[in-house]
């Protein structure tokens, strides 16, 4: 989103580079900030310093929220009936870009809740790949096929056999617009990423006290991932328009490869570097140990979609802030959405619940078995209840 955690998908035709302004980093706008002296054009007039003060703390009013844990699901409507049994739902699982495994197993959970028959089909991120594995899904003719971060053009024609069968396809991590049988887009999309670039920009603002010099890492050539970067960069120019960010485009290829030393460089580059933002947490591998042999400490890090290393850097406190992205949830909206398609109700634009995992908090984050973030330990209970499935339900 991962999503944010999807954003590693290649576009079929172009693959401009806007690794600082697609998926995720364009919901969230560039982090820019100042250094601890006056960079970024800041005066040092009273009414410049009275702006920044007043931002410094609108930033800290915003940001407060996020800092706990989140205990709902969000949506809070409940079906008309029970959801009804046996209908077949594929996923596209892209099991080999972050987080992919991880969500496609929260599909086949929630399908079995809802009392579905799931069927799982693994396919990697290129163009040829996602149509093949596409394809082989509308051939097993089911009620519905999930699918995330996968750009509605990379699905080529079976979209519209899609269409004329009568599956519905819901995705999750899109910039798309609804059409034909993707008739929802909303979960984990531009509004949603959005506010996380808010949120990570309004405590790289609160933290550095109106002082922050970022460099921002982006992966322009997925659209969700840049709507992060967009959305973060925007917010600190709200609250610290002395602040100063350097956006830094990589490429997916790049990730534990030529990142790593990108970040060296442009550290040395501006010695007053005091922050270093990514849009997903996948861009961060290798960040510190690259940092280390170059001599270079006491830099802060975080962004957006935290994955297991992140969670871990948390914890060992080598990194500050990270977005928590729940994929449990993610899957069992898409779900509920399919659900709602098939009752005739309307489906449910809400955003996903969202948490800043700090290294004050990441020893109480809701997680699974596997340490992946959660956000809401009781959301699966949370869904039967909407789903009438449990005793109290409706009541």
């Amino acid at each position: 989103m991962s999503q944010y955690m999807l954003a590693r998908l290649k576009r079929p035709v172009m693959r401009k580079t806007f690794a600082a302004a697609i998926a995720l980093t364009s919901m969230l706008v560039v982090a820019a900030c100042s250094s601890g002296s006056s960079g970024g054009g800041a005066t040092s007039s009273s009414s410049a310093s009275g702006s920044s003060s007043s931002g410094v703390a609108a930033a800290k009013a915003y940001v407060q929220p996020f800092l706990t844990a989140p205990t709902s699901i969000g949506i809070s409507t409940p079906l008309k009936t029970k959801p009804p049994a046996g209908k077949l739902i594929v996923g596209l699982d892209l099991g080999n870009v972050g987080n992919g495994k991880v969500l496609a197993g929260y599909w086949a959970q929630a399908a079995a809740d809802a009392g579905w028959k799931y069927k799982d089909l693994v396919t990697s991120t290129t163009p040829s790949a996602i149509q093949a594995a596409f394809n082989s899904a509308v051939q097993l003719n089911p009620a519905g096929i999930v699918i995330t971060g996968i750009p509605k053009a990379a699905l080529g024609p079976g979209l519209a056999l899609a269409t004329q069968k009568g599956i519905w396809v819901n995705t999750s991590g899109t910039t798309d617009q609804p059409s034909g049988a993707l008739y929802n887009t909303s979960i984990a999309s531009t509004s949603g990423t959005v506010q996380y670039g808010k949120e990570v920009a309004a405590y790289v603002v609160a933290q550095s006290d109106g002082k922050a010099v970022i460099q921002d890492f982006s992966l322009p050539e997925f659209p969700i991932v840049h709507v992060f970067d967009t959305a973060f960069e925007a917010a600190v120019k709200q609250w610290c328009p002395s602040c100063k960010v350097t956006e830094h485009p990589q490429l997916s290829t790049d990730i534990g490869t030529k990142t790593p030393q990108a970040v060296v460089s442009a550290v040395t580059r501006d010695p007053s570097t005091n922050w270093l933002i990514f849009d997903i947490g996948d861009l961060a591998t290798g960040v510190n140990a690259a940092l280390s042999a170059a001599g270079l400490h006491g830099l802060h890090i975080g962004g957006n979609a935290a994955d297991l290393p992140q969670i871990q850097a948390l914890k060992d406190k080598t990194q500050d802030v990270w977005i928590g992205y729940t994929l449990p949830i993610a899957a069992y909206r898409q779900v509920d959405s399919l659900i709602r398609k098939f009752e005739g109700t309307p489906i449910l634009n809400a955003n996903l619940p969202s948490q800043l995992i700090t290294q004050d908090s990441v020893g109480s984050i809701a997680a699974d078995s596997t340490g992946h973030y959660v956000g809401v330990a009781d959301f699966r209970d949370q869904f039967k209840k909407l789903w009438l499935l449990t005793a109290s339900a409706g009541g």
